[in-house]
């Protein structure tokens, strides 16, 4: 039985390895789910010491991993895949969410700044998954990257309040997509709104938005995007300049 237990943590050692890959991504959201179904398996038959170990095993995951994102990035896709309609790609896609004590500030009264960001990735992906956008993105070899996000916050959503979240996309070039994200609470007021650059890598994206359909034509850019683009440029000036200087 020792050895039995010192096999499985040299196996999971591996695949933890192995899910870091070569760039340090960590991309084991399978593994974890295939152990706590194996977990949920041994509860229903009985077989306590296998989940005591298992139990344990989930337990190191949970502390060295963020557990709760890849289970919540799993959930958010599948579910927009299994009960929502297809959008096209000038659509706007909404995930809901609720403000709980894992979200809160330190005064524990509203969600705390960090979280907003974090919900940002989640209502990416399932703009994804409904669009269908990076499965064309990975047909053409290519992959997505945030490049630069600006989020102004308006006012803050108090702790247990529902939100929605709102993305559109509302511009591209050749190299980058651009998506404007909103928090709505359920009185219709925009809690906070966000604008996120997603680099596409190893794509053109003109070319690839011509195969969607409503990416025919690239729209005109709103005026608060331009600028933004205009500061962000204003940025990467400075920054090469200080890097010839040295």
């Amino acid at each position: 039985m020792e050895r039995k237990k010192k096999n499985i943590i040299k196996h999971a050692y591996t695949h933890y390895r192995y899910s870091l890959g070569r760039h340090g991504r960590v991309v084991s959201t399978t593994f974890i789910v295939k152990l706590t179904a194996q977990f949920y398996r041994d509860s229903l038959e009985g077989n306590f010491s296998k989940m005591g170990f298992g139990l344990i095993l989930l337990l190191i995951l949970y502390i060295i991993w963020d557990f709760n994102y890849f289970i919540r990035c799993v959930f958010t896709v599948a579910l927009g895949r299994l009960f929502q309609q297809k959008r096209k790609i000038n659509e706007t896609t909404t995930i809901y969410g609720l403000c709980t004590t894992q979200d809160v500030d330190i005064f524990i009264r509203h969600m705390n700044n960090a979280r907003y960001v974090r919900e940002l990735d989640f209502a990416r992906f399932h703009f994804y998954a409904l669009t269908g956008l990076y499965e064309g993105v990975r047909k053409n070899g290519g992959g997505a990257v945030q490049g630069a996000s600006s989020v102004r916050y308006r006012k803050t959503i108090p702790i247990f309040n529902p939100y929605k979240i709102e993305t559109k996309l509302i511009w591209w070039d050749e190299k980058a997509i651009y998506l404007e994200q909103k928090f709505i609470t359920f009185d219709g007021f925009v809690r906070a709104i966000a604008m996120s650059k997603q680099n596409i890598t190893n794509c053109n994206v003109v070319q690839l938005m011509n195969g969607f359909q409503g990416g025919e034509k690239i729209p005109d850019p709103p005026q608060e995007l331009q600028l933004w683009l205009n500061a962000i440029e204003v940025s990467s000036e400075k920054l090469r300049k200080d890097k010839k200087s040295k």
